[in-house]
């Protein structure tokens, strides 16, 4: 994801408001209430996989993150972490091709911990970017705002080797205070699957078939 066409960031206003919109896409199946993790995580012999891009998920249950390395590249991924209460959007080093540039939130919450339909968070805050020697980009540093929303689809199909799956579908939808909204970006995430599906606009990417090769990600290129 590109922040400035995709991704955001966090500092110190934040607004969250459960409630059920009248354009959600919600099924009316959905549970009152439901743990992200089975659906954050997928089980082990579904990973790696290929599709439109080959992605692992390395889950670290100790320090309670999840990252995924794309395109077979240890330094090309993005890691979320998780509390009680969220699930947060810690890094992204999988920006601009393959330059090393990346970025993080001051204040990255991202998908409740629990999800109660439909969950939505309003966020201002700052996005901090990092040029490949770590060094801060003011440049491209500062305000950000993003606007997130979640809802349950029953029975979905997955395709390739997951097949028909609950998924959870995040949406995400920036808003560069310099130039305003972009297209929102949507993430699929399967019972027992994981991250499964990424679209934006007419952009529509799947890792739904098992196999290719055990990538992990190099931690030491992380900035901060």
């Amino acid at each position: 994801m590109n922040p400035r066409v995709g991704a955001a960031s966090g500092l110190l206003t934040l607004a969250c408001i459960s409630c059920v919109g009248p354009t959600s896409p919600s099924s009316p199946s959905s549970p009152a209430r439901i743990d992200v993790l089975p659906f954050l995580i997928g089980e082990a012999q579904l990973w790696p996989r290929r599709g439109d891009l080959s992605q692992n998920q390395v889950v670290d249950y100790v320090r309670r993150e999840v990252c995924w390395p794309k395109h077979t590249n240890p330094r090309f991924f993005e890691c979320w972490r998780w509390d009680d209460d969220f699930v947060y959007h810690e890094v992204d080093h999988a920006v601009d091709g393959n330059t090393g540039v990346s970025y993080r939130f001051e204040d990255g919450r991202w998908m409740p911990r629990y999800f109660e339909p439909e969950w939505r968070l309003d966020v201002s805050t700052q996005i901090v970017w990092f040029d490949p020697a770590c060094r801060v980009d003011a440049a491209r540093s500062g305000p950000f705002r993003y606007h997130q929303r979640m809802w349950f689809e029953a029975a979905r199909d997955g395709g390739g080797d997951l097949g028909t799956r609950d998924t959870l579908v995040l949406e995400y939808a920036p808003e560069d205070p310099a130039g305003g909204p972009t297209a929102p970006e949507l993430f699929y995430f399967g019972r027992g699957a994981g991250w499964y599906e990424w679209s934006r606009g007419d952009i529509r990417m799947r890792f739904n078939r098992v196999g290719g090769p055990s990538v992990n990600v190099i931690r030491e290129v992380v900035c901060g």
